[in-house]
């Protein structure tokens, strides 16, 4: 008899109870029940940047989790070995932390809402509104020239020497055949002070004739400049809220592939074209130069 009662008592739990209207499910069976309903995504989709918006087919399908916001939740304490904060408040209690790096706060005016902001300023060059709108319209500008050198750095080493040629002019690469750079001492030719005056000349008369003109729209956005002559911006928000974050992160590496390539060409005294022939040659010329490298 116990052992029937015991049986029945680990039963009874996820039974239905009667009542005098008829079966009622319990707790138990109702929990199962809307369990059950929820289909759990068989191939969930990672998304740390946020590219999908919050009422993509995807994200309400659940293969995307919730949207988070540019922050981390204010549940982390500051990771400070070397006491750079000086108010201690701020590494012991609670605060909402960067996105970009979990064991810094969040600066106080990267909520998000520019293109691109995952909340990194660990030298809080964006200390008030005017400075980050400064900052972001510096970073727009380093990123746009960034993204026009990383192509036309390589373009340069494969072509400068034909075009020169064909224009019976010296060509002006430095040895090697390297594009130049302060690192290899390329700017030092001859040409180079009347090309860097007309240069500074030029970047001053743009920056003093937008000074002037006082964009509306570039004061409203900085990411702004109204240049969009293939219609490739979008129409939607989602799709301009894409594009100008899609611009921020190639922005962002064509900086990093300039320093990587004047670094490589420094570092190996050879040609960016010529240490990865693959990227930037014919097939059968790459494979001839890396056999004849011994790279292969």
């Amino acid at each position: 008899m116990k052992i029937t009662a015991i049986a029945l008592s680990s039963i009874l739990p996820a039974t239905v109870a009667f009542t005098s209207k008829g079966p009622v499910p319990t707790q138990t069976a109702m929990l199962a029940a809307d369990t059950a309903t929820v289909p759990s995504p068989e191939k969930p989709i990672f998304d740390p940047l946020g590219l999908y918006s919050a009422n993509s087919p995807e994200r309400l399908d659940g293969l995307i989790k919730p949207l988070e916001s540019s922050t981390l939740s204010a549940t982390k304490e500051i990771f400070d070995p070397l006491r750079l904060y000086s108010d201690q408040s701020e590494v012991s209690g609670e605060v909402e932390t960067s996105a970009a790096l979990p064991f810094l706060p969040r600066p106080a005016l990267l909520d998000g809402s520019l293109p691109g902001d995952r909340g990194f300023d660990p030298f809080n060059f964006a200390s008030d509104a005017n400075s980050l709108q400064w900052q972001r319209k510096a970073e727009l500008k380093h990123a746009r020239l960034a993204m026009l050198a990383a192509v036309g750095w390589p373009i340069a080493e494969l072509m400068h020497k034909n075009i020169a040629d064909a224009l019976d002019l010296a060509p002006l690469l430095a040895s090697n055949d390297r594009v130049p750079s302060i690192l290899n001492d390329g700017l030092s030719h001859a040409h180079f002070p009347a090309f860097w005056i007309a240069t500074i000349a030029v970047a001053a008369a743009l920056e003093i004739t937008e000074s002037v003109a006082e964009n509306v729209s570039c004061k409203l956005n900085p990411t702004d400049y109204d240049f969009d002559p293939l219609n490739l911006g979008g129409k939607t928000d989602e799709q301009k809220r894409f594009m100008q974050e899609a611009e921020v992160f190639n922005g962002r590496l064509g900086m990093l592939a300039i320093a990587g390539f004047a670094a490589q060409e420094f570092v190996l005294k050879s040609a960016v074209v010529d240490q990865i022939p693959i990227f930037f040659k014919p097939l059968n010329v790459a494979f001839e130069q890396l056999m004849t490298s011994g790279a292969m």
